[in-house]
């Protein structure tokens, strides 16, 4: 009879012990499942698949932030100043009195910046000074350095369009077109946009899908607000 009875107790406490397993197991599967969620959502929420924009009418000569002008490293004072503040561009610099073409890019050195957001730029830049554009801006929240390099790399000429950087991303969350690529290990950046300025006020603003076709939609706004 004991041995019967410590077998029952035996077959009991291990009854217990599945069944505790399959509960802890059942927890742990739910938790991983609401985290899932939850980086879902938040990836949604603030990814770029969000839909933001900079509001039409904006003055961006309004705001004290500045852009730095993309640039090599200097490796002497005689080449150049690698100081941030002299080689910062206010929106003042950048764009009053002028009608200002904008395309921004997540960052440089990646494949769709690279092989199809830049290149219709370059193809029509001088269609957009025929349609009343004083210049064209190619922003991307990165360090100077990178962005210039990028630039040289893709054989641009500075003279049609101009570099600017956001080292810290400030300018991309002050206007709340901040998102996050960290998937893909790039961190804070800004979404794909264009916008076409004049004399510092946001005229349209596109929220880009289409990169390879976002230079015809800017230019169509330049036609459009001439």
């Amino acid at each position: 009879k004991d041995d019967k009875d410590r077998k029952g107790v035996n077959e009991s406490s291990k009854e217990k012990i599945l069944t505790n397993s399959f509960v802890i197991m059942l927890i742990r599967n739910t938790l991983l499942s609401a985290v899932k969620k939850t980086r879902l959502s938040t990836t949604t929420a603030s990814g770029a698949g969000s839909r933001r924009s900079i509001t039409i009418g904006t003055d961006l000569k309004t705001s004290s932030l500045t852009l730095q002008a993309a640039r090599p490293w200097y490796m002497s004072p005689e080449e150049g100043s690698n100081d941030a503040t002299d080689n910062a561009k206010s929106m003042t610099d950048l764009l009053e009195g002028k009608t200002v073409a904008v395309f921004g890019v997540p960052a440089p050195f990646t494949g769709t910046c690279t092989n199809e957001h830049f290149p219709p730029y370059q193809e029509m830049a001088q269609q957009f000074l025929e349609e009343g554009c004083d210049g064209i801006l190619c922003y991307a929240v990165s360090d100077p350095y990178a962005h210039h390099a990028w630039a040289k790399s893709l054989k641009n000429d500075f003279d049609a369009i101009e570099f600017v950087a956001d080292p810290d991303c400030s300018f991309a969350q002050a206007y709340d077109i901040n998102t996050g690529y960290h998937d893909t290990s790039l961190g804070e950046r800004s979404i794909r946009f264009s916008m076409l300025v004049k004399s510092g006020i946001v005229k349209t603003f596109n929220y880009v899908e289409d990169a390879s076709g976002d230079a015809d939609v800017l230019l169509a706004d330049a036609k459009a607000n001439k």
